[in-house]
């Protein structure tokens, strides 16, 4: 006859929840902690989970270059363009990048209008 094997890992207790719990006990306290984690998911944004900063509506001309002011205090190691009306190619200007500026350039022949999420490492 086959012998069970041992247990490897002794049950912690979750939240009340006894070591002795039966399969049931146990089940019912992890679909809990999932809804619940579910819901706390579903509330975080963009904004709340990365350290940067995010800037709305900033303008740059057909063909030009700006200089973006932040806050981080660092230099900034990305930038992502999260929204964009206008047909221009944003590219940056990394040598101008430092911890109170980046720089961006417009090879557009149109001006473009940007929401620019900057971030930190």
């Amino acid at each position: 006859m086959r012998r069970q094997p041992d247990l490897l890992f002794k049950t912690p207790e979750i939240g009340g929840l006894p070591s002795n719990a039966s399969l049931e006990e146990a089940a019912a306290k992890l679909n809990v902690l999932i809804t619940e984690y579910s819901k706390a998911l579903k509330t975080l944004s963009f904004r709340t989970n990365f350290d940067g900063l995010i800037l709305e509506n900033v303008v740059i001309p057909a063909t030009s270059a700006i200089r973006i002011s932040h806050l981080l205090g660092v230099k900034p190691k990305w930038r992502i363009i999260l929204n964009q009306v206008g047909n221009g190619v944003i590219t940056d200007i990394p040598s101008d990048w430092n911890d109170e500026v980046i720089s961006l350039f417009n090879n557009g022949a149109v001006e473009v209008t940007l929401t620019v999420f900057i971030a930190r490492e």
